[in-house]
C-alpha cells in the first residue's frame, strides 16, 4: 500500500533578501562595481551596453550592508609563520572565483587575536577559500552549513 500522506513537511525556500524575485532590466549595470546583468546572468564585460539601466548589484548591496553569506576562520602557529603566502593564495582564489561568479566576493579580511577572519558575500567563495588553504597547507578543515540558511562557516587550523 502506497503512502499518500498529504501532511508531510515541505522544505521551505531559503530566502535571500538581496536577490529580487522580479528580473533585473536587461541589460543593467552596477553603478558601484560595473558588473553587467545581461542574458539572465551577472557577468563582467569590458564595456557595458549603452542602453543599460543603472542598479546596485546584490554583491555590492551585501558589501555596503556588511551582510555576509559566509565566514572563514584561519588560525594556528603555521598561519603566523606563512601569513603572506596564505594571504596571496586567498587573493588568487577570490580573484578566480569572482571572474567566474561575479557576485562572489570578499567583504572584509581582519585579524583578531592571531586569527584571520574573512567575510564573504556568498557561501561558494568561503568554501573555495577554505578548500584552497587546506589543499595547499593541509591542517584541519571544518565546514558548517547552518540548517535552513544559505550560509557557511569555515574553520581551518594548523599548528
Amino acid at each position: 500500500m502506497a503512502n499518500n500522506r498529504k501532511d508531510k513537511l515541505l522544505k521551505e525556500y531559503i530566502h535571500d533578501p538581496y536577490f529580487t524575485k522580479e528580473k533585473y532590466h536587461d541589460p543593467s549595470v552596477c553603478q558601484q562595481c560595473g558588473v553587467v546583468f545581461h542574458d539572465g546572468i551577472f557577468q563582467w564585460m569590458e564595456k557595458a551596453p549603452t542602453n543599460a539601466q543603472k542598479i546596485i548589484c546584490p554583491a555590492c548591496r551585501r558589501i555596503n550592508d556588511k551582510y555576509e553569506g559566509g565566514i572563514v576562520h584561519l588560525k594556528g602557529e603555521f598561519l603566523q609563520n606563512h601569513k603572506d603566502e596564505i594571504m596571496n593564495l586567498i587573493k588568487n582564489t577570490a580573484d578566480e572565483e569572482m571572474a567566474y561568479r561575479p557576485l562572489e566576493r570578499i567583504i572584509e579580511i581582519k585579524e583578531e587575536n592571531g586569527e584571520i577572519i574573512i567575510t564573504t558575500t556568498y557561501e561558494h567563495i568561503a568554501r573555495r577559500i577554505g578548500e584552497a588553504v587546506h589543499r595547499a597547507y593541509k591542517g584541519s578543515l571544518n565546514m558548517q552549513y547552518p540548517e535552513g540558511q544559505k550560509y557557511i562557516r569555515v574553520f581551518w587550523q594548523r599548528d
